[in-house]
């Protein structure tokens, strides 16, 4: 049986707070690959799992981790047929198995991160006995300090240190990381939190190019950690906490929901706690048929500021809700608060600051992660924003701009406003426009924004305070590409160009692009009569705005076959990445 070369990984290591996920954060920016799924400490899951289990299995966890001897016996027990293949496969997101696939997927540089390897690293050198060690030191006092300002921070911690016990178990990390690494023999890179912040420069680029040529990597496809300090790459201009309003004018939050009882107490207990609390909580419901009246009415029993307003006959759209809640409510912003989703706990008070400072804004809105059913996640929206305009340079720093001007350059692209979870909109303007009609399925937010933004401002905050859930239910992930969605966009064109959101000539490009991703979505579609009759009639009004798009389309036609030959291989992740190369997947990221 073919067993693919696995390159050996790179294993971070060292004790919570001193500088670890900054260092992985940095060196995935330059090519390493950390992981497919990982938490907000850029920590893989399945490492996470793997090591937490361990622990258990000798009776401690992470903040009370046993004895070294139990560690290492627990070490040798748990999980021996657990190969480094199928490490590997795991760490892309691979079924175990496919063995060229795994081949094929990634071959550069990758590393696992993770505190608890100070005391699993034997496990995992038995897989990988060739792997390398960077080890990152910070102060023990400044450490101390760290975790316990942690453990004041709702929902970021589970233990109940005192500077005590703190301290002990800084020192419990360093001495098993010592043993661990001595006993072992691995190349190892130690390298101090202090260097990779030192103000003196040179200091800092002699610690950080230490690192990326320790992994092998060129630190130039870096987003700045070499030029500056990493410690404010990572951050935003956004106010603190502490500086943000918990009151001021009143907030119309509209929560329209449809079938999402799952979802709600996540959902409501986000805007319950809300450090801003002038708000009123309109709860829509379009006639579910599961539990989530029951869950409504639990909240608005608990928490004043929450109404309810269900439906007796279902509306057909969420749009009908939007105007619904809009006509009830009192408030000087509306915020439509999507009843899977959640965000965190400072976003509206950001939101009301960015508003309140600029008259002019009529929509401020917060970066979005995709996540799953859970809430792990899934993509990052700047990734869209990569392929369609070539960088995210805009979307890592907040910003204010002309809305006009927003939709023009960009908008007449994409929506670029993935979610109305995120977004806080002054009711003046949300007035002049409407909700959008109700017989629009996928397009009709991004139309609506186009159409508030021609009067004010838009205020963007590139921190991802909004959690944007993508499951079963999702009404995108309901609606698989197809003709009707592009009929939409054509219409949304249409209107674009008598409105004159832009240029003809950058509406006609725009149009030109949506010509690609139709032919790249074509042969994914029912394979039925209506269908087929109304791509050729697309086809007939696409072809006008993209010269060769019958050679496309062909080519599109191609490059399927193919991937469902390579499919029926085995090789889905390489199939997948041949026709990203080529051409894009679907317009629909989804």
């Amino acid at each position: 049986m073919f067993l693919p070369k696995i390159k050996q990984p790179v294993f971070i290591l060292g004790m919570h707070r001193s500088g670890t996920t900054m260092v992985t954060r940095a060196l995935g920016a330059a090519g390493v690959h950390v992981g497919t799924i990982l938490d907000h400490n850029s920590e893989a899951l399945y490492g996470i799992d793997i090591n937490d289990r361990i622990l258990e299995t000798a009776g401690g966890n992470w903040w009370s981790p046993p004895g070294l001897d139990s560690v290492l016996d627990a070490a040798s027990n748990f999980q021996s047929e657990l190969t480094g293949l199928d490490i590997y496969g795991t760490h892309l997101k691979h079924p175990s198995g496919r063995r060229l696939s795994l081949a094929l997927a990634h071959s550069g540089p990758w590393a696992v991160k993770d505190p608890r390897l100070c005391f699993t690293l034997p496990w995992w050198l038995a897989r990988f006995p060739k792997a390398k060690v960077i080890w990152v030191l910070r102060d023990e006092e400044e450490i101390v300090q760290s975790l316990l300002r942690r453990q004041r921070v709702e929902g970021e911690a589970f233990s109940d240190l005192t500077e005590e016990t703190a301290r002990e178990l800084v020192r419990a990390y360093n001495e098993a990381a010592t043993t661990n690494i001595k006993n072992s023999g691995v190349e190892v890179r130690m390298v101090q939190y202090k260097d990779l912040v030192s103000p003196d420069i040179d200091t800092q680029r002699k610690s950080w190019f230490s690192l990326y040529q320790f992994c092998k990597v060129r630190p130039g496809k870096m987003e700045g950690f070499a030029r500056r300090s990493p410690k404010s790459a990572t951050t935003t201009s956004s106010k603190p906490l502490a500086a943000l309003p918990t009151n001021g004018p009143l907030v119309s939050v509209i929560v329209p929901n449809y079938n999402h009882a799952a979802f709600l107490d996540q959902r409501l207990e986000s805007i319950s706690s809300q450090t801003y609390t002038n708000i009123e909580v309109l709860l829509m419901d379009d006639c579910s048929p599961d539990d989530s009246r029951t869950v409504l009415e639990k909240w608005a029993a608990k928490d004043s500021r929450m109404t309810t307003l269900f439906n007796e006959e279902n509306s057909g759209s969420p749009f009908a809700q939007w105007a619904k809640g809009a006509s009830w409510a009192k408030g000087k912003y509306l915020w439509i608060a999507e009843s899977d989703d959640y965000c965190d706990t400072d976003m509206l008070a950001l939101h009301v600051q960015s508003m309140e400072a600029n008259e002019n804004a009529v929509i401020a809105y917060s970066h979005s992660h995709l996540v799953d059913e859970n809430g792990q996640f899934l993509r990052d929206f700047k990734d869209d924003y990569a392929f369609i305009f070539g960088d995210t340079a805009k979307w890592a720093k907040d910003f204010t701009n002309e809305g006009k001007t927003e939709v023009a350059k960009h908008m007449v692209f994409s929506n670029t406003i993935p979610n109305a979870s995120g977004i806080l909109m002054r009711k003046e303007a949300f007035d002049k426009v409407g909700a959008p009609a109700t017989h629009w399925r996928l397009n009709g937010d991004w139309l609506f924004y186009a159409k508030l933004l021609q009067y004010g401002d838009l205020v963007f905050h590139a921190r991802p305070r909004n959690k944007f859930r993508f499951h079963s239910q999702t009404q995108r992930s309901r609606a698989i590409s197809s003709y009707s969605a592009f009929d939409e966009l054509l219409e949304m064109y249409t209107i674009f160009e008598k409105e004159g959101f832009a240029p003809l000539e950058t509406i006609n490009a725009a149009r030109g692009q949506v010509a690609m991703w139709w032919a790249a979505n074509v042969f994914s579609m029912d394979r039925s009569a209506e269908v087929w009759r109304n791509n050729r009639r697309l086809y007939n009004a696409f072809k006008k705005y993209k010269k060769g798009l019958g050679r496309y389309l062909l080519r599109s036609g191609a490059i399927k076959l193919l991937g469902q030959f390579f499919i029926y291989l085995g090789l889905k992740k390489p199939a997948k990445k041949l026709a990203a190369r080529l051409f894009p997947k679907s317009f629909f990221a989804h």
